[in-house]
């Protein structure tokens, strides 16, 4: 479909500009000598000699490949092909202009003659040449463009894909450790978290294949997450969200809060021997979501180096949003650590 419209294009561009060389050249023609049957055989047989000519040397270029050639090859090769356009038709003209034109019959042939006509018709095999060369440098540079674009979305599929793929298994063995320290010493809460540890395996297999999910969904993903580090923690981990109904429709990267939420349990709650507290929080303003994460302890880095989950989200924020999403973490005050995330709307 596109090669039909592209060619039907190439025939009216082809058929429209020689029809107004013509009527120009025919207009200039009628002012010096008035209007003649003779005139308009000769504008016919004119322009159905400038279609099939560069037409001919269009078919020619195509066959050659000289279309995919680079400047410095391409060149000499148009110049020679103008020279042997413009001679043909210089060929032609000249005995069909002393045969319509009786009074082109009284000149001479000379060498200023012939450059009269050769220079005349040049212009506009040069202007057809030009033309068409550099439509189909445009053409071949948004194709390229096109091409190098897809690649790019293709890598960046494949390397978000990669993201999530780590954090699954991370997330996974995670809880199973969680829960492993309660099989011998609690039992019926082992099987208690086992069951939500399903439900929230479930969860994330349902969202997989997703890009984004709404906040909503993703806040039912954590507060699973929580039960079941709850279940460990007991009395010792408290949390509270505080968001806005209009928030809730938002669209996050799914597992990226309970990634977060791992973090501020395994780097901050659990550290602290009498646990803490995570506030998660989430409004949005000036078109952007804003969602903060507060927990308990001391942001402490180390040589600037961050966990695979506050990596890997970096990098899905990254290739998801460019650099319109941010992520910041730091110290709120002396007891507490905060994690700050922009996303646009």
């Amino acid at each position: 479909m596109k090669s039909i419209a592209k060619n039907k294009l190439y025939w009216i561009c082809q058929i429209g500009g020689w029809f107004i060389f013509i009527a120009m050249e025919l207009t200039s023609y009628m002012r010096i000598d008035g209007f003649k049957g003779a005139l308009v055989i000769n504008a016919l047989v004119n322009f159905v000699l400038g279609i099939s000519v560069t037409h001919f040397y269009r078919l020619f270029a195509i066959g050659q490949g000289w279309l995919n050639y680079p400047l410095y090859k391409i060149l000499p090769r148009v110049f020679i092909s103008v020279l042997a356009m413009v001679s043909i038709l210089t060929a032609i003209n000249i005995p069909l202009d002393r045969y319509t034109y009786p009074i082109f019959q009284q000149l001479d042939i000379t060498f200023g003659f012939l450059m009269g006509y050769f220079l005349n018709l040049s212009k506009f095999i040069l202007l057809w040449t030009l033309t068409y060369h550099l439509f189909q440098y445009w053409e071949r540079s948004l194709i390229a463009e096109k091409e190098k674009y897809q690649l790019q979305a293709a890598a960046k599929e494949n390397e978000y894909l990669n993201l999530k793929n780590q954090l699954n298994p991370h997330f996974l063995f995670n809880s199973l450790n969680s829960i492993r320290t309660l099989v011998d010493a609690e039992p019926r809460l082992a099987k208690s978290a086992i069951n939500q540890l399903s439900s929230l395996l479930r969860s994330s297999l349902q969202t997989g294949k997703q890009k984004t999910i709404s906040l909503k969904d993703e806040l039912q993903t954590v507060k699973d997450y929580l039960a079941i580090e709850g279940i460990r923690f007991d009395d010792r981990l408290k949390y509270t969200f505080n968001l806005n109904n209009e928030a809730m429709d938002c669209h996050v990267p799914p597992m990226m809060l309970q990634t977060l939420v791992e973090n501020c349990v395994k780097h901050g709650i659990s550290n602290l021997k009498n646990g803490g507290e995570i506030i998660l929080e989430a409004h949005i303003v000036k078109n952007e979501l804003k969602i903060s994460i507060i927990n308990s302890g001391q942001y402490i880095p180390t040589h600037n180096h961050e966990g695979l989950g506050l990596t890997n989200t970096r990098e899905r924020l990254k290739i998801l949003y460019d650099e319109k999403a941010t992520i910041t973490i730091g110290n709120k005050n002396s007891n507490h650590v905060e994690t700050k995330i922009t996303i646009p709307l």
